[in-house]
């Protein structure tokens, strides 16, 4: 293992590892789940591919995978934890603190024990809110809403809101031209004409 991956491990023992567990979730590896009914929590920490020796750095993916919304949408279930990038919404840790995809830095002056703490503010204070918020199906339909995709068109129709859920699959199936006809066929299946 490197220098640098050391480091970030470091990091997320120090400010991650407890609190996440102290809020129900399991780790695997770099990942932490926490099942809510048929839905996913996600914690993922991915390093930068562009790493070396000493420095780097790292970020935090959060996501939620609603099975309801995936399964409307035509998705197969998923058999045990999803990774977050098979969640229904997703977003990083940095932009939720920052406003922009911003990343932890680790070199080898770095007071890993300054950056565990912010670390774990920040997961504290906006991701885990953030997760648990997105168990709400309207705040799934919320952050999909300009997503020109079947996740947003299902987000929206099992939120009650038939009108946006059509609403989306028109625009969908107009900014993806060539996906009309996966489009007609959801339609179809769910008694909503467009």
């Amino acid at each position: 293992m490197s220098e640098i991956a050391q480091k970030i491990d470091e990091v997320i023992k120090i400010g991650l590892i407890d609190l996440l567990r102290l809020h129900g979730f399991k780790k695997g590896g770099r990942n932490w789940h926490r099942a809510e009914s048929d839905n996913w929590l996600i914690v993922n920490v991915q390093a930068s591919t562009s790493n070396v020796a000493a420095g780097g750095k790292f970020t935090i993916n959060l996501g939620v995978y609603v099975t309801a919304v995936e399964l409307l949408a035509g998705q197969a279930a998923i058999v045990g934890k999803p990774m977050e990038s098979q969640a229904t919404v997703r977003e990083r840790l940095g932009v939720l603190a920052d406003g922009s995809d911003s990343w932890w830095t680790i070199e080898q002056s770095s007071d890993l024990n300054a950056i565990a703490a912010d670390l774990g503010d920040k997961m504290l204070s906006l991701g885990l809110p953030w997760l648990n918020a997105h168990l709400d199906i309207s705040r799934v339909a919320a952050t999909l809403e300009n997503t020109p995709s079947l996740r947003a068109v299902s987000a929206a129709f099992l939120a009650g809101d038939r009108d946006g859920a059509i609403k989306r699959l028109r625009a969908a199936a107009d900014s993806r031209p060539s996906a009309q006809e996966h489009f007609a066929r959801w339609a179809a299946h769910n008694g909503v004409a467009i």
